[in-house]
C-alpha cells in the first residue's frame, strides 16, 4: 500500500457514513458489561420521609440486541420499600442517542434519553406525573470496568441538584 492509501481508506469509509457500524461494535462491548447477575445498594431519598433511606438490591442484566439492554431487578429496604427496578435502553446507532424506559418510581415508568459519555450513560428522566418540583430528572449509568457500576438519580430540588438515588452494584460472584 502506498504511504496515507489507509488514511484514505478510512476518510472514504467515514464519508459513505459506514463509521455507525463502530459505534455500534463500541455499544454491544459497552453493554456487555453490564451481562449477569449484581448485587448492592444505596441510598434512596422518598419524597414524604426526611433523610434517605438504605436499600439492599439484586439485579440483572442482559443484552436483548445489538442495539438493546436491559437491566431489572428489585431494592428492599425493611418494611419501607420493595419495589421493582430497571432500565430498558436502545441505542440508535446513527445517533448515539440511547431511549428507553426506567422502572421503579412510585409515579410509573419514566422515559429515558440521552447519550454515552465514556463509561458513563447521562439520560434525562422524564416522569409520569411531578416529583419534587418537576417531571424531570437526570439519570447517570457508570461501569468503567465490567465488575461494577454506579446508577444515580439527580433531581431539581428548590434549585439545587440533590442525588436522591445513589445505588452501587458489583458482579454477583465476584
Amino acid at each position: 500500500m502506498k504511504p496515507g492509501t489507509r488514511q484514505t481508506i478510512a476518510v472514504a469509509v467515514a464519508a459513505l457514513g459506514i463509521a455507525p457500524l463502530g459505534a455500534l461494535a463500541q455499544s454491544e462491548t459497552y453493554f456487555s458489561r453490564y451481562d449477569g447477575g449484581w448485587e448492592g445498594g444505596g441510598s434512596v431519598q422518598i419524597e414524604q420521609l426526611p433523610k434517605p433511606v438504605d436499600v439492599s438490591c439484586d439485579m440483572s442484566g442482559a443484552v436483548e440486541a445489538e442495539t438493546e439492554f436491559k437491566l431489572s431487578g428489585n431494592c428492599s429496604a425493611m418494611l419501607v420499600l420493595n419495589r421493582d427496578i430497571g432500565a430498558e435502553l436502545t441505542l440508535d446507532p446513527e445517533t448515539g442517542e440511547y431511549n428507553g424506559v426506567y422502572t421503579g418510581s412510585g409515579s410509573g415508568p419514566a422515559k429515558l434519553n440521552g447519550k454515552r459519555d465514556g463509561a458513563t450513560l447521562d439520560l434525562q428522566v422524564t416522569w409520569n406525573k411531578t416529583i419534587y418540583d418537576d417531571n424531570t430528572a437526570r439519570m447517570t449509568i457508570e461501569n468503567q470496568d465490567g465488575e461494577a457500576f454506579v446508577m444515580k438519580v439527580i433531581e431539581k430540588i428548590e434549585g439545587e441538584d440533590v442525588v436522591v438515588s445513589d445505588l452501587e452494584f458489583t458482579r454477583k460472584g465476584a
